[in-house]
C-alpha cells in the first residue's frame, strides 16, 4: 500500500539514476516483464519511481503509449489500476498474457502444456500472409510454426481464451529464434553471419522444442506474478485492474473520459530512431495481425512513422516553435522528407499531450520519458520542445531530469540520419488544480 507523497524539487538535480531509486526491483526482467521481447521497453524502475512519488493505491493511471505494458505491471504491483493505449495490435495480447489473473494457476499451466502435446499431431496447414517467407524461414521451421499457429488459431472451441492468448504469445516469442534473421539486429535482417551459421547447420530451429522451453519459462514468471498480486490483494482488499484499449490512438484517446485519470506516465516513440512495427513484423504476420490489407494503414498511423509521401515534402515544414522550425529548415535543405517526418512527429506529440491534459484530473501529474536526436547533423532537443508544447496545452513543468541509458534494445543499424541517444529525459508536468 502506498500513499501520496509531497512532490519535491529533488528530481531537478539533473542526473537521476532510476535503478538506485528503486532498490526493491531485483532486475529489469523480474516477474512478467520479460515475457516476449519488445523494442525500446523502458525499465520498470522508471514507472515505479513515478507511481510511488505521485500516486496512491486505488488510483487510476494511464499510459497512452503502453507498448509491452511495463508501466501497467508496475502500477498493479503497487495497487494502482491502469489503462493502456497502443496502436500496435500485439500490445493488447501481450498485456493480457502478462497481467491477467486466472482463478486456478495450476489448471491454467496444465492446459497450456497439454496444448503443446496436442499440436504435435496437428496436420492442418496454416500459411500466414508473409512476403518472402522462404527468405525468412527454412522449410522445417515453416512446417513446425504452421503446426503451432494453426492449432492455436483454428481450435478456439477446445481451448479457453486465456490459454489461447498466452500460448500465442509464447509462440510469437519463438518466431525470431527459428527464423533466418540475425538475433543481434533488432530489425529482421539475414546477415552474412547468419547465412554462414545456417549453412553449417549451427542454428537450432526446432520450433516445437523452443515452444516447450519458452512456455515453461513464461508460465513460471506468470504464476509468480499472479501469486504476488493475489497475496498483495489479500492485504489491500482488492485486485487492481489493467485494461488496454485495443487499437486506440494516443492522439485522440476517444475512449478515455475527461478528467478521469489520476496520473499519466509514458515513454513515446523516439523521433526518427525506431521503426517499432518493422522490428516485430515477422511475429505479427504469424499471429495474423498484419496482412496485405492493413500493413500500410497501421504503419502510417504510428507516431514517428516514416510513411510520408515524398510529393508532400517540397515546402519547408513549420511547427510554430522558433528553434524547432530553424532545425527543420536546416534538415529540409539536405533531406526534405526527413524534415517532414520530424515535423509530423512533433505534431503527433502535440495532439497526444493535449489529450493527456483533457483526460488528467486537475492537480494530477504527467511523466514523459523522451530522448533527443541528431538528424542530418542537426540537434533535435526533444525534451525542450516537448516542454513548450506541454506549456501551450496548459501544463506546468514541475521538474526535469535525465537518466543515462544502460541498456535499451535499440536497433544498432539505424538510419544513418539518426544520432545515438545516450540519455533519456524525464519530464514531470502538473495540471493546475481547479
Amino acid at each position: 500500500m502506498i500513499t501520496k507523497s509531497v512532490p519535491t524539487k529533488q528530481f531537478a538535480a539533473k542526473d537521476f539514476n532510476f535503478r538506485k531509486s528503486c532498490p526493491e526491483i531485483p532486475n529489469t526482467t523480474y516477474l512478467t516483464h520479460k515475457i516476449h521481447s519488445y523494442p525500446a521497453r523502458f525499465i520498470p524502475h522508471i514507472p515505479r519511481w513515478f507511481l510511488k512519488e505521485y500516486n496512491s493505491s486505488g488510483d487510476l493511471m494511464l499510459d497512452p503509449f503502453c507498448g509491452s505494458g511495463t508501466a501497467l505491471i508496475e502500477a498493479n504491483l503497487l495497487g494502482i489500476n491502469a489503462i493502456g493505449i497502443d496502436i500496435n495490435p500485439l500490445a493488447q495480447m501481450l498485456l493480457r498474457a502478462k497481467t491477467e489473473i486466472v482463478p486456478n494457476d495450476n489448471e491454467f499451466a496444465e492446459e497450456c502444456l497439454s496444448t503443446i502435446v496436442s499440436m504435435k499431431n496437428y496436420n492442418n496447414q496454416y500459411v500466414p500472409y508473409l512476403p518472402n517467407i522462404d527468405h525468412w524461414f527454412l522449410p522445417q521451421a515453416q512446417k513446425e510454426l504452421s503446426q503451432i499457429f494453426g492449432y492455436l488459431l483454428n481450435n478456439p472451441d477446445t481451448l479457453s481464451e486465456s490459454v489461447i492468448n498466452f500460448m500465442l504469445i509464447c509462440a510469437s516469442s519463438i518466431v525470431r529464434k527459428v527464423c533466418n534473421a540475425d538475433p543481434q539486429i533488432s530489425k529482421p535482417f539475414v546477415s552474412r553471419r547468419m547465412r554462414t551459421l545456417l549453412k553449417d547447420d549451427a542454428i537450432d530451429q526446432n520450433a516445437l522444442k523452443w515452444l516447450e522451453s519458452q512456455t515453461s519459462l513464461y508460465l513460471d514468471r506468470k504464476i509468480k506474478y499472479m501469486r504476488t498480486i493475489k497475496n498483495l490483494g489479500s492485504v489491500w482488499g482488492y485486485i487492481p485492474s489493467s485494461k488496454i484499449i485495443a487499437k486506440s490512438d494516443a492522439r485522440t484517446l476517444v475512449d478515455v473520459r475527461d478528467q478521469s485519470v489520476d496520473s499519466i506516465i509514458t515513454s513515446p516513440p523516439y523521433a526518427n530512431a525506431q521503426e517499432y512495427l518493422r522490428s516485430i513484423k515477422l511475429e505479427l504476420y504469424w499471429l495474423g495481425l498484419l496482412n496485405q490489407h492493413n500493413l500500410k494503414e497501421i504503419s502510417s498511423q504510428i507516431v514517428g512513422t516514416e510513411k510520408i509521401p515524398l510529393s508532400t515534402c517540397k515546402e519547408t515544414p513549420l511547427f510554430g516553435i522558433e528553434n524547432l522550425d530553424k532545425a527543420l529548415s536546416k534538415i529540409h535543405a539536405v533531406d526534405n522528407k526527413r524534415a517532414h517526418i520530424i515535423c509530423r512527429y512533433f505534431k503527433d506529440m502535440e495532439a497526444s499531450i493535449k489529450q493527456c491534459y483533457r483526460t488528467l484530473k486537475p492537480g494530477g501529474y504527467f511523466g514523459l520519458l523522451v530522448g533527443n536526436n541528431v538528424i542530418r547533423k542537426t540537434p533535435i532537443d526533444t525534451h525542450i520542445y516537448i516542454q513548450e508544447i506541454a506549456a501551450k496545452a496548459g501544463f506546468i513543468t514541475e521538474t526535469i531530469g535525465y537518466d543515462r541509458i544502460v541498456a535499451r534494445k535499440l536497433t544498432p543499424k539505424r538510419n544513418k540520419s539518426a544520432g545515438i541517444i545516450e540519455v533519456e529525459w524525464m519530464l514531470i508536468f502538473r495540471k493546475p488544480a481547479l
